[in-house]
C-alpha cells in the first residue's frame, strides 16, 4: 500500500485546528505521518498541537529554526521532510470529507497532480454534499498551463502530490506561493488530474489563510513594482521549465511565451496581460486585465 503524508503549516490557528485534525485523523485511507510546522503562532494553536502529538504518534511537529518565515517556507519545508509515496496538503482551518484520500489515491493514476473541487462555508460548516461546491477544470492543456502561470486556480488544500514530484522541480521562487509554483509545474509536465468531486470543506472568513492572501491582492500596486516581480516571475518560470525539459512542441510554445514575458520593457509586459485577455481568454474583461496585474500578494 502507498503511504500518505499530510503536510500542515499552522499559525494561529487555534480555533479551528481540532476539527482539521479531526478530520485528517478519520480518514478511510491510513494515513502514514501528519508533519506540522507552527510558524511562531501566539495563539493556543501550539498546546492543541502538542495535546494531538501526545495523543497520536504518527503527528510530528516540526520546530521552526526561526519564527514568522512565512507560508511559502514552511511549506517547502515540510514537503521535503516528508516521506510518504504521496503528499495531500492541508490548511488548518478546513475539514477534510473522510474519503478525500481514499478517493484522490485512486484519481491521480499516473499524473503528479490531483486536485478536486471545494465546498466553501464560512460559519457552522454545511453537509458534506456536492452542492454549491468550486472546481477548475481546462481540457485544452495549452489554455491550461497559460491561465495557470497568470493565475493561482488550484489551491493547496485541494491538492494530492507525488513526493518524487518535488524532487523533479529544481527552481523554487519563493515569491510565488507553494500552491502556484505546484500547479504551473505539473501543468507544463500535462500531469494534472482533477477530481470532479468536492473533498474538502473550505472555511472561508477573515482570519482563513487564503482570505489573507485575498486582502493581500487588493492592495493598490504600484506599477514599477509590479513590473519588477513580474520580471523576476517569469525569469524563474524560464528557469523552471529548462530544468523540466522540453520533450514536445507543447512545452517548447510555453516556454518561448514565458521567455517572451521576462523581458523587462514595458511593452513586452503589457503585451502579456493583454496577450492574457485576448489571445488565451478569448474574452476582453476587466477581471481578465486586472487579474494578471494583481499575481503577486505580497
Amino acid at each position: 500500500m502507498k503511504t500518505v503524508s499530510v503536510i500542515l503549516a499552522s499559525y494561529n490557528g487555534g480555533k479551528y485546528i481540532r476539527n482539521q485534525l479531526d478530520s485528517i485523523l478519520a480518514q478511510t485511507y491510513p494515513v502514514y505521518e501528519i508533519l506540522i510546522g507552527d510558524d511562531g503562532s501566539t495563539d493556543d494553536a501550539i498546546p492543541i498541537l502538542n495535546e494531538y502529538a501526545g495523543k497520536y504518534s504518527h503527528i510530528i511537529i516540526i520546530q521552526p529554526d526561526r519564527d514568522n518565515h512565512g507560508v511559502n517556507y514552511n511549506f517547502k519545508r515540510l514537503m521535503d521532510l516528508a516521506s510518504g509515496d504521496y503528499l495531500a496538503l492541508s490548511d488548518l482551518d478546513d475539514i477534510w470529507f473522510p474519503e478525500k484520500i481514499e478517493v484522490m489515491i485512486k484519481g491521480i493514476g499516473s499524473h503528479l497532480l490531483a486536485y478536486s473541487d471545494a465546498i466553501p462555508f464560512s460559519g457552522t460548516p454545511p453537509e458534506m454534499n456536492g452542492t454549491q461546491s468550486i472546481g477548475y477544470c481546462n481540457s485544452r492543456q495549452e489554455d491550461g498551463i497559460a491561465d495557470i502561470m497568470f493565475n493561482n486556480v488550484i489551491s493547496g488544500h485541494r491538492m494530492l502530490i507525488k513526493r518524487e514530484f518535488i524532487h523533479r522541480i529544481r527552481e523554487w521562487n519563493s515569491e510565488v506561493y507553494y500552491d502556484w509554483w505546484l500547479a504551473v509545474s505539473a501543468s507544463y509536465l500535462d500531469s494534472i488530474a482533477y477530481i470532479p468531486q468536492p473533498l474538502v470543506l473550505w472555511r472561508r472568513h477573515a482570519g482563513s489563510m487564503t482570505d489573507l492572501h485575498r486582502k493581500r491582492q487588493k492592495k493598490v500596486f504600484k506599477i514599477i513594482q509590479f513590473l519588477k516581480r513580474r520580471h523576476s516571475y517569469f525569469q524563474s518560470l524560464v528557469r523552471l521549465f529548462e530544468s523540466l525539459g522540453m520533450e514536445n512542441e507543447k512545452q517548447l510554445k510555453v516556454y518561448r511565451l514565458a521567455r517572451k514575458f521576462a523581458s523587462k520593457s514595458l511593452c513586452a509586459n503589457l503585451y502579456g496581460c493583454l496577450y492574457y485577455s485576448l489571445k488565451i481568454k478569448k474574452i476582453f474583461l476587466y477581471s481578465n486585465i486586472v487579474k494578471p496585474l494583481k499575481m503577486w500578494s505580497k
